[in-house]
């Protein structure tokens, strides 16, 4: 058990945190959620003791008691499978799990770990704190810079995981489906919330509304009494006026529960468009991208995902016409006007101000500038910092000041949730709904996915992209599941049931282990060996097997 009693941290003049306190038990799975800025990461730092709080006290932990992925890490093995069994008590067998699940292959096991990009790297130290199994596990923002598949992997292995989890997470689906307890950081202050995402989202508004409806009754009375006691501080109602004085005294007063500022983002109204709004046919470009085919029709609302580097950030800038395809058409329907979000925000002038930005681009007055900007919560002096200098979610809420302002019908969005907290990305969901143009969107955020879109195209590596597109009915998900064999069911449909959410878990871990029979099994050449991975592929063939009807019948 952790418990902290009456934290209090701040940095300078910089109030943090202020008598925070909170239990977590033994086994919990803990959301940590809050605006960016509000403090996550910095609690995170005093439950492990690299931070020293100002005030209070947190007791029930060890300093081995913590497996931690790095933000920023650093590897000193010669390779990767190397770097993972460093830690004591590593297996081999579990690292390579692991390594697989996160998206590595065999040539990648013996590469130097100081080779990988820094998204893979972060996927590196998540392993390293995978692998050691600690009683608790920290993650900080787990998700970032994993692909879907390696999300999902990492949703399985927290739902099974048989110690304590923390994480700092803006990831929604993380949260509705692997954590059963959510902290709460807001306005300096912590508060507990039993359950996942969405009965989070339910009774934080209830209870803001239930305490401002409070202090709003507790103000009246306050001003009823002021009134009397101004009225008969003299006279023969005196005695009785400073009574009540000296009670107003001794009230506890309600605290007026803090503004819940959220961004706004209305997309323009629509202009009208041609029927088929994006044709593409036998696209073909360097070996990123191999007869790629799709039409979008005018108000569908298309995800695209697929594997890191598999090439969906190209694809959408081929159709912006960012890139040129070695062949293939791409044909824009008549009327269409293209919005472009990039995931790496170039068609912002790194040397220019967020004002600036506006007024250079759309011949804005300042006041308008300043207005189109706070709609997305980029006030007072951010809005003239040169934009290089500002945070990953700030430079995207600058791009979408700048798509809003674009009036178009057609929106090509990269990651547009990326490096936003959780207030932000419910805007650009409601946003979305609520827009009645076509969107096609890259994203690995799958909450999103599963509210906001039609159907969702999966993008395939160096072989033809399948048509038709994976279809998604309204209240499912797409179907995301990396560790299926490629003659093996796979599961289109989460359903919330505990019972059933398990089960899905259990087939993902079988067909991760029947995943690594496989390697081995290529790799191997001692024929007894073969022998013996031959009856161990059969007999978890045979488990998927059963683990899938007892699904079936689940459902």
């Amino acid at each position: 058990m952790i418990l902290a009693q009456n934290l209090n941290k701040s940095f300078g003049e910089r109030l943090i945190l202020s008598d925070v306190s909170f239990r977590i038990d033994d086994k919990e799975k803990v959301g940590i959620v809050g605006k960016n800025g509000a403090g996550k990461s910095t609690l995170l730092k005093l439950i492990v003791g690299s931070l020293e709080p100002d005030g209070g006290s947190i007791s029930g932990t060890r300093q081995e008691d913590f497996g931690y992925a790095e933000q920023i890490p650093t590897f000193s093995a010669r390779t990767l499978l190397d770097e993972l069994l460093i830690s004591d008590g590593a297996q081999e067998f579990q690292a390579k799990k692991i390594l697989y699940g996160l998206g590595f292959n065999d040539d990648d096991l013996i590469k130097n770990p100081n080779e990988f990009s820094g998204g893979e790297s972060a996927k590196i130290a998540l392993g390293k704190a995978l692998i050691v199994e600690p009683r608790i596990l920290i993650l900080d923002e787990p998700t970032n810079h994993l692909d879907i598949y390696s999300i999902d992997f990492l949703e399985n292995f927290v739902k099974n995981y048989n110690g304590t989890v923390i994480a700092v997470t803006h990831d929604r689906h993380f949260l509705q489906h692997c954590v059963d307890k959510i902290i709460d950081i807001d306005h300096h202050r912590a508060t507990v919330y039993v359950g996942n995402y969405e009965k989070f989202a339910r009774l934080k508004s209830e209870r803001l509304e239930h305490q401002l409806k409070e202090y709003e009754k507790q103000q009246e009375a306050i001003a009823r009494e002021e009134e009397y006691i101004r009225r008969n501080k003299a006279g023969v109602n005196a005695k009785q006026a400073r009574g009540r004085q000296k009670k107003l005294d001794r009230l506890e007063r309600i605290e007026k529960p803090p503004a819940q500022e959220t961004p706004t983002i209305n997309l323009l109204d629509a202009s009208d468009t041609a029927n088929k709004v994006l044709i593409i046919e036998g696209l073909n470009f360097k070996n990123i991208i191999r007869d790629f085919s799709i039409e979008i029709l005018k108000g569908e609302k298309v995800g695209l995902i697929g594997k890191n580097g598999v090439g969906k950030s190209t694809l959408l800038k081929l159709i912006v016409g960012e890139l040129k395809a070695d062949d293939g058409t791409i044909k824009i329907g008549n009327r269409v006007k293209v919005g472009f979000l990039s995931q790496g925000h170039e068609d912002l002038d790194q040397d220019s101000t967020p004002i600036d930005e506006l007024i250079n681009t759309f011949g804005l007055t300042i006041e308008r500038a300043r207005s189109e900007l706070a709609r997305l919560e980029l006030y007072a002096d951010l809005v003239t910092k040169p934009i290089g200098s500002l945070s990953g979610g700030e430079k995207t809420r600058v791009a979408l000041a700048k798509l809003i302002l674009t009036g178009a019908n057609f929106l090509l969005l990269d990651e547009p949730t990326n490096h936003l907290d959780l207030p932000a990305r419910e805007a650009i969901e409601n946003a979305l709904l609520n827009f009645e143009g076509t969107v096609l969107i890259v994203t690995h955020d799958r909450y999103l996915l599963d509210k906001v879109t039609d159907r969702v195209i999966e993008l395939e590596p160096a072989v033809k992209n399948k048509l038709p597109p994976v279809k998604k009915s309204a209240g499912t998900s797409p179907t995301l599941d990396e560790f299926t064999p490629p003659k093996s069911k796979k599961i289109s449909k989460p359903l919330s049931q505990e019972a059933v959410e398990r089960l899905e878990a259990q087939i993902a871990m079988a067909e991760m282990e029947l995943k690594l029979i496989e390697h081995e099994i290529n790799s191997e050449v001692d024929p007894q060996t073969l022998s013996r991975l031959a009856v161990d592929h059969n007999a978890k063939l045979d488990e998927i097997d059963q683990l899938y009807k007892r699904w079936e019948e689940s459902v």
